[in-house]
Order: C-alpha cells, then structure tokens, then sequence
C-alpha cells in the first residue's frame, strides 16, 4: 500500500483510499491525485422581464361613439325644436298641416274654417283628383271623414290654398268666405240617437193594439236625418194587431229639438198629430 497526496488539504493518504479522510475529497484512483472538487452550480434561469400590457382602447373608442351619437341626437332635437317654434301649427292640433304641404299660415287659415263648422278632428283626409278644377284652374278636391258614419265630407281649395268650400253630403258648411252651419246641425252622435229612439218607441206604443209584443229593430236598421234643429226619424214595429195577429207597421217622427217637440208622426201611412 502506497500513500499518495491529497490535492485538496495536501496530507498524505492511502492510495487504496477513495476519498480523504482529512477533507473528504475524493480521490482519483488511476491518476492517483484527487480531482477537483465539483463546483456547485445554479439553474440557468432567465429573469423574467414584466411585460407592458398594450393600453385598451375600447372604453376610449366606446366614449367617442357615444359623443358622436349624442352629439348627432343633440342637434337633430335643436333643428326640430326651432321647427316647433317656426312652424307651431304643424306640431299642435292642426289638420291641414298633417295632410297639405302648405305653410303654417294657409293651414291655420283652413283649420279656422274647419273648427267653424264643427271639424276639429278628422279619420281620414284624402286628395281626390276628380274633384280638381271643379270651380277654377289649380283649384283641388278633398274628401274627408269624422268617423265611418259620417263620411261624406267635401271640402275645395283654391290654388293660392285658401278654402273655396265646404259641405256635408247635400248641405253647405262654408261658402263665399263664411260659415253657414255646423257639422252638428246635421249628424248625430250615439246617445242622440238613443234618445230619439227611446222617445220614438214609447210613442209608437201608444197607438199598439198590444204594446207588449212589440219588437223594435236595433239602432243600425232606424233612419235618422237631422237638418240644424228639425230631425226625421224612421222605424218599424213587429207586434200583435186586435186579432193576435203579428204584423209589420211603418213609422214616421218629425221632431223640433229646439222645443222638444213632435211635430208629425205618421203610422202605416196615417198622421197620428191632428
């Protein structure tokens, strides 16, 4: 057994020794030295560099959509208030506004002959051609409705759009630059008419043989014509004659509304009013 010298602390080993027992090195067994020992090493790891996060420009570009939209919206609501305040009647209750392109002025001046004769709302408001030029060249025809009973309104503009006339089936409303009547003077409205019903039936039972069994016909097979204050009033009866018989009677009122008072009544062709 040999000793050999350990290169780390420099004492004498054996050779036979795989590490030295002074320090702990290990020994080279072939070359008889010991090696250098092992340098310690540390994982080779890259610092981690912070990554900047690209600014968002989502909430940027949201912002700037909503200021073009208000903006936009701002300045469609200014031009239509200054609008407004130019042109009022086309925004209230006008009619000729809603349905003419005219100025404010010309439809104020027809809604004034409307409203004088008793129209301040219309169903419908049609343009009919065949009724152009019906009095002068440029003149311009017009149909309008209240409500689907009353519906036969006719109303002429001239060509500088002031109102030529205005009428209600046969009657004059407005002529020569002035009201002559009302709409009302010649319609009705729903409990009018029940009214004259009413009125008609506990009259017309008087002269029945058996009052009884009398059976009217609903409102909408009655005839009603109004002219101002004088209305007609048309019906008829089913009920029992003397022998129980069932027959029809035809029947007939005029009546003053002014005073209230029947005027004529005529019954199977008999006036009943002496």
């Amino acid at each position: 057994m040999g000793l050999v010298q350990c290169t780390e602390c420099g004492k004498e080993i054996s050779d036979k020794a795989t590490v030295c027992p002074n320090c702990g090195c290990p020994v080279n067994l072939k070359a008889g030295i010991t090696p250098p020992p092992m340098p310690q090493t540390t994982p080779n790891i890259q610092p981690q560099v912070p990554t900047k996060r690209k600014k968002g420009h989502g909430c940027l570009i949201t912002f700037i959509i909503m200021v073009v939209i208000f903006g936009g919206f701002g300045v469609i609501m200014t031009r239509g208030i200054k609008e407004m305040e130019e042109n009022p009647q086309k925004y209230d209750d006008s009619i000729a506004a809603k349905y003419m392109d005219i100025s404010s002025e010309e439809s104020s001046k027809i809604d004034n002959v409307l409203n004088d004769c008793g129209i301040t709302k219309v169903s419908s408001f049609e343009h009919d051609e065949l009724l152009d030029n019906t009095h002068s060249d440029g003149e311009t025809g017009y149909r309008l409705a209240v409500n689907n009973n009353v519906d036969n309104i006719i109303l002429y503009i001239n060509a500088d759009n002031t109102v030529y006339s205005l009428s209600y089936d046969i009657y004059p409303l407005y002529e020569n630059g002035a009201a002559m009547a009302t709409l009302q003077d010649y319609t009705f409205t729903s409990d009018e008419a029940s009214d004259l019903m009413i009125k008609c039936e506990d009259k017309v039972k008087e002269v029945l043989k058996s009052p009884s069994t009398a059976q009217f016909p609903n409102i909408l097979e009655w005839g009603f014509a109004k002219e101002k204050n004088i209305v007609t009033v048309q019906g008829y009866v089913d009920a029992q004659n003397s022998f129980g018989a069932e027959i029809r009677s035809n029947f007939q009122f005029i009546i003053d509304t002014d005073t209230n008072t029947i005027q004529s009544f005529i019954f199977d062709g008999q006036e009943m009013i002496q």
